[in-house]
């Protein structure tokens, strides 16, 4: 597992208080508050086991110390010990008399049940009882985030930044919850405050580097600050897979593709048993169009630590350009299993059935959960309107796109409406009605020009899409283009590349006519 630890302290100064606070316990065994001392530096060092077996002792020796408990759940939850670490929470709750702090562990004790719907009902009654504890609120946005329902988790992170609207955790878990429902000139806005408030966060820096790569933003000048922040990233972690993350792709978007699979290959074999390094590495390597490689990476991650659903959701993606269907179909039912609530779990692997087994019927059934968990959300009716189309059920299709469509965001949904708004050009005419054709890929066009800010390769490449559909082959061959030159990762590169060959080909044919 890869955890970024806050430092209260630098490493040097940690290790000496360690050493003194260890012999101290020795010396004085019996003693608890130096011991707990103790255990909250070993917490925050990332040395769970050792920090486990003394907040053990803490509590053997001072019972009643609720807070004790719950850290050490925390810690037990984090290592996906749930069994011990509802236990913990248990103890807990019977020795606590505080009923916003009761509803608040009995949430605690759902989370690790993989109940998400108790969890948001008793953080709900934890916020009513207690409105003014941010630690209710901040708790129920991250169970919603989880749960992927962007729109509550914004409605308790907003509940912080009322409170406290230096609140950073907020302003971040805001920033991912505003670009998950497409608002991104608010996203911009939390992303902002927050750099302004923390701009040395590890967090808060993450996010900028992918939006200044986004971008383009590295070259000349602003290339200069862009790797001037990644520096900043990788000296505050070392050792962090994102870090190195942020080094690779910034090479990668200015063109060095080798040297930017080449940092993530080095940090994957210094760090063999991290997932999250071969996870990076088989991500690059699926963009860059090494298929084969990638899925071989991404299954080692998957190897190392089957409880990640990005790693699911990256294999669904892989295996199936890299002809290994055999072994994705397993992962399949495991996903749906492991991650029933979250509604994107459900849109993939529909996709996949219909796209890759043509599992027509259950592929369309599974994608139609999607909207089940998430009826208020574009995304989910996006998803479910492509795997229809697949499907070749445009009919259906078109009333799912357009359903989604009424969900976007009044400001901003750039991202998410472009490829809808293709996707329902190309739906109506497959049905023969070229006017609304025409309409929605006209609307692409002129969403794409607002995406240009956002990702100017992405925008290219759904704009060249519109305008072939357009039938204005000039214009989607220049969009193609200018779409490969801005570095546009594989596999949409690999349809560009198949699309300008096409295009050209019809360029010269009429020429010659």
């Amino acid at each position: 597992m890869n955890v970024h630890l806050v430092l209260e302290e630098k490493p040097s100064r940690q290790d000496q208080k360690l050493k003194t606070l260890s012999k101290y316990v020795q010396k004085y065994p019996q003693g608890w508050k130096k011991r707990l001392e103790l255990a909250d530096l070993l917490s925050g060092m990332g040395n769970w086991q050792q920090a486990i077996a003394e907040y053990h002792q803490v509590i053997e020796r001072q019972p009643q110390l609720i807070n004790v408990r719950l850290q050490l759940g925390k810690i037990l939850q984090m290592m996906k010990r749930q069994a011990e670490a509802m236990e913990v929470y248990g103890s807990a709750l019977a020795l606590s008399c505080n009923q916003g702090t009761r509803h608040h562990i009995s949430a605690l004790i759902a989370v690790c049940k993989g109940d998400s719907h108790k969890a948001i009902a008793d953080f709900d009654a934890a916020t009513e009882l207690e409105p003014d504890k941010i630690v209710h609120w901040l708790a129920l946005g991250q169970v919603q985030k989880g749960r992927e329902n962007p729109i509550g988790a914004l409605g308790a992170f907003s509940q912080v930044l009322s409170l406290n609207p230096e609140d950073i955790v907020a302003l971040i878990h805001s920033y991912d919850a505003l670009m998950a429902v497409g608002d991104f000139q608010a996203a911009r806005e939390n992303l902002n405050r927050a750099i302004a408030l923390a701009p040395d966060d590890f967090n808060v820096l993450q996010r900028q580097l992918d939006q200044r790569c986004g971008m383009r933003l590295v070259c000349g000048e602003q290339g200069k600050q862009t790797k001037k922040l990644i520096g900043s990233l990788l000296q505050q972690a070392p050792h962090a897979a994102a870090a190195y993350k942020s080094l690779a792709y910034y090479h990668l978007y200015r063109g060095d593709w080798a040297q930017g699979v080449g940092v993530l290959a080095e940090f994957a074999e210094q760090h063999p048993n991290h997932p999250s390094a071969w996870y990076y590495y088989g991500q690059c390597l699926f963009h860059t169009g090494e298929y084969e490689t990638a899925a071989q990476m991404m299954l080692k991650a998957y190897g190392l630590y089957p409880h990640d659903c990005e790693i699911y959701q990256a294999l669904c993606k892989i295996l199936p350009v890299a002809f290994r269907l055999e072994e994705l179909q397993p992962l399949l039912e495991e996903m749906l299993e492991r991650f029933p609530e979250r509604w994107s779990v459900w849109a993939t692997v529909g996709r996949v059935l219909v796209e890759s087994f043509q599992e027509i019927e259950r592929g369309c059934s599974v994608s139609a959960k999607g909207i089940e968990l998430q009826p208020e959300l574009a995304n989910p009716w996006f998803s479910y309107g492509r795997v229809l189309a697949l499907a070749l059920k445009h009919q259906e299709a078109i009333a799912a796109l357009e359903t989604g469509w009424q969900f976007l965001p009044v400001t901003g949904g750039y991202l998410q409406s472009v490829p809808a708004a293709v996707w329902l050009g190309e739906s109506y005419r497959s049905l023969g009605n070229d006017a609304l054709s025409r309409r929605w890929w006209e609307e692409a066009c002129g969403r794409s020009q607002e995406l240009k800010s956002l990702n100017s390769a992405t925008a290219d490449y759904w704009q060249g899409r519109a305008l072939e559909g357009l039938g204005d082959t000039f214009g989607a061959i220049a969009a193609y283009r200018t779409a490969l030159s801005q570095q546009l990762f594989y596999p949409a590169r690999g349809e560009v590349k198949e699309a300008l060959t096409r295009l050209q080909k019809m360029v010269r044919k009429k020429s010659r006519a």
